[in-house]
């Protein structure tokens, strides 16, 4: 109902707008664009990496793009690709006043959600019944556990939602699907912008973003950009401090081509790993500002490091060479306190033990592509093929219970620091605790190493009406893993195909078709002996795009089926086994709806329906029950009008809401606990005169009380409380 009371709404304003022509242009480093948007105008670039140029009326913006990044390795539009593909650029994440990539940016891609646990450990975004992967500049980043780090905005340039598998990519992860954060490039422009942020519980951040060149040739370019923030938090003793700086070259050797060095340093600190509460009496019972940690504890200490080395020449106007490195480094150390079950002496005196953790976590990663056009006959041909290798490794001291005693049987016992949920004390002291000899003495050793060869050739014909895909990848896997003296290892080689096709029925209406396979690795030992194989995902999906008014505007509607099978359980008979019989199957509809509707309006509404479940497991109980982090259905929208002035003055409102209804529980479980729905309002007004810009949002203007991530389990009901209305003023000058 929600959404169609919003699309009445779009429809009204749309007829009180004012009508006035405007257009906006992107020219990026592998397409070139000419003519309108939503017709036939991309040529093949020469190779040059081109600088991105802007041509604005004094009201239009661009929440519309119609190409993906270089780093897919695409170069067809959007329109025209066989599969659903959501980019979110600049504008829109500057209008909803985000902070990273947990910071609400996820609201603009119909169906994905967050699991909240971990504070600023990572994404853990889900969709199509799955968590899906992460990737930076088009490398695959993600750790064996727990991120990557979310991408501060300071850095980002633009996010892309890839919807099901990707073989252009990688078919590593699960296929629901992948999201790739572009980081900001040097453009050759010369030019300095500061932003200042103040917000609700003492939230101060400061950010510059500065560019330019270093020589007179203009062949050395950089780009640096720097943020800090402080802030506290709704729930008690929780705070959060960050810091990064992110310099950036680009060296051109010549016309054809470049060398460019990325860094990125991200340091935090903050109070509370995750602010997850529990409680024997029902989701969302206590106070959002309730916390189970003590008063005293050190805070959670997190730095991460990384770099990126591209090179990229064209060896003429059709055939293009990449090669790309990257290494990520993520260090952690904190303290928490944890409940694991409910008291049953009092159920409302909670138990709780602290939890030590020190991780170390590395990524690197290798890639290298060639893109090629040609003509056998009247058949165009765009051809991908390259090679991908990642190494992963985790190192950690992690869920280490270090405040024990021995009881009068010399059995070791779990010190318990008491909580009354009614009336709470955190005064109470609590031990600090540090892993003798530091991270390499830790109980988990984590390896997972693959490589990956692959060809993927876009057919058109017809006069481009008509476009084939068809492509494969082979990818060789291993795993060794020593978690607590429990050694385990897996090799496994697997091919994967993929086929697409995209007709179009006009030049700015076109259907699309898409099979495509993923695995993802799992590492175990079956009771025969056998290593345990790649869990695997098939998606088969069909889709509708329309690009409107000249591409200020388009939708996008999908309908997909999703089968995962071989997943791990352990074995019921022993369980330093595993056994693979689990499989779920997801199905159901995206929609989505981005870009200017009139001059003054921009849009994102967006809708998902989905029907995940389990179909098979070792526990029969389970089967037919909704899979973990299942949401029916999600439905979101976003409004931002411009008010039509003369001069330089520029108002504009905002407007928009997030509705999650038919929630899961974090965990499968055989018995449903129901969960409250999900509705939350925004709004915001925004001034900008000539270098000038400000912004000021209000979340959570009802001022409702919302959870997140609910799950039940050994009597208490777990979830994470969000935050109450609360608001975000920000001042932005570019020089």
């Amino acid at each position: 109902m929600k959404f169609f009371i919003t699309t009445a709404f779009v429809s009204l304003c749309c007829c009180m707008a004012n009508a006035q022509t405007a257009t906006e242009g992107n020219f990026h480093d592998s397409l070139s664009y000419r003519g309108t948007p939503g017709t036939p105008g991309y040529v093949r670039d020469t190779g040059r990496m081109l600088n991105t140029v802007n041509v604005l009326s004094r009201y239009y913006k661009q929440y519309s793009l119609h190409t993906v990044s270089s780093a897919l390795r695409l170069q067809t539009p959007l329109l025209n690709l066989s599969q659903h593909i959501q980019e979110i650029g600049p504008e829109i994440i500057r209008d909803q006043a985000s902070l990273n990539m947990t910071e609400g940016i996820s609201r603009n891609v119909s169906g994905v959600i967050r699991q909240e646990v971990s504070n600023n450990l990572g994404p853990y975004m889900f969709m199509r019944g799955g968590q899906i992967s992460s990737l930076r500049n088009g490398i695959d980043l993600t750790p064996i556990y727990r991120g990557p780090v979310p991408e501060d905005v300071a850095i980002i340039d633009r996010v892309e939602f890839i919807k099901g598998p990707s073989l252009f990519m990688s078919n590593i992860g699960d296929p629901a699907g992948t999201f790739n954060v572009m980081t900001k490039q040097p453009t050759g422009r010369t030019r300095q912008s500061a932003d200042v942020m103040l917000g609700s519980w003492d939230l101060y951040r400061v950010a510059a973003d500065l560019e330019g060149t270093l020589t007179k040739n203009k062949k050395l370019l950089y780009r640096l950009n720097t943020m800090g923030m402080r802030s506290n938090s709704f729930v008690k003793y929780d705070f959060n401090k960050r810091f990064l700086v992110a310099p950036v070259l680009k060296y051109s050797i010549s016309d054809r081509t470049s060398v460019t060095a990325e860094y990125t340093f991200q340091q935090f600190r903050y109070g509370l790993m995750s602010p997850i509460v529990m409680t024997p009496d029902g989701f969302g019972t206590l106070p959002d500002d309730f916390t189970i940690t003590a008063k005293d504890l050190p805070p959670y200490r997190v730095s991460d490091h990384t770099a990126f080395l591209t090179f990229s020449h064209a060896f003429n106007d059709n055939w293009t060479f990449t090669a790309r490195g990257a290494l990520m480094q993520n260090n952690k150390e904190g303290i928490y306190m944890w409940v694991t079950g409910v008291n049953n002496a009092d159920p409302h005196v909670l138990l709780r033990n602290p939890k030590y953790d020190l991780d170390k976590t590395q990524v690197f990663s290798q890639q290298a592509f060639v893109n090629g056009t040609f003509h056998t006959g009247r058949f165009k041909h765009q051809l991908l093929a390259g090679v991908d290798m990642n190494q992963k490794r985790f190192t950690a001291d992690s869920y280490v219970s270090y405040d024990t005693y021995k009881d009068a049987t010399g059995a070791t016992q779990l010190t318990y620091y008491p909580l009354d949920i009614t009336h709470p004390d955190y005064n109470e002291q609590v031990p600090v605790y540090h892993t003798p000899g530091g991270v390499h003495n830790g109980n988990t050793h984590q390896k997972i190493a693959y490589y990956s060869l692959y060809a993927l050739d876009e057919v058109s014909m017809f006069s481009n009406k008509l476009r084939i895909t068809v492509g494969g990848r082979f990818t060789g896997i291993t795993t060794d893993n020593n978690v607590s003296n429990v050694i385990t290892t897996s090799s496994d080689k697997v091919f994967t195909p993929r086929i697409g096709i995209s007709y179009s029925v006009l030049p700015s209406f076109t259907i699309y078709g898409l099979h495509d396979r993923t695995i993802v690795p799992q590492a175990g030992i079956i009771r025969t002996g056998e290593a345990v194989r790649p869990l695997k995902g098939e998606n088969y999906e069909l889709g509708i795009k329309k690009n409107w008014m000249d591409g200020k505007w388009n939708t996008t509607l999908a309908v997909y089926n999703i089968r995962r099978a071989g997943i791990m359980s352990a074995d019921p008979e022993n369980n330093q086994y595993k056994i693979q019989v689990g499989e779920t199957r997801s199905k159901g509809i995206d929609v989505d709806i981005v870009g200017a509707l009139t001059t003054c309006l921009n849009v994102v509404i967006n809708y998902a329906y989905n029907d995940s479940k389990i179909t098979h497991d070792v526990n029969k109980l389970l089967e037919g029950t909704p899979t973990p982090m299942y949401v029916k259905h999600v439905q979101n929208t976003w409004l931002n009008y411009q008010l039509p002035v003369a001069g330089y003055h520029i108002v504009s409102f905002s407007l928009g809401y997030q509705y999650q209804g038919g929630r899961g529980e974090r965990y499968a479980t055989a018995t449903q606990h129901k969960t409250p729905d999900f509705f939350r309002v925004d709004a915001g007004l925004g001034w900008k005169y000539k270098h000038i810009r400000v912004n000021l949002l209000v979340n959570n203007l009802l001022n409702r009380d919302l959870i997140a991530t609910p799950w039940y389990r050994n009597g208490l009901y777990y979830w994470v409380p969000q935050a109450s209305a609360n608001g975000r003023l920000s001042l932005g000058y570019n020089f």
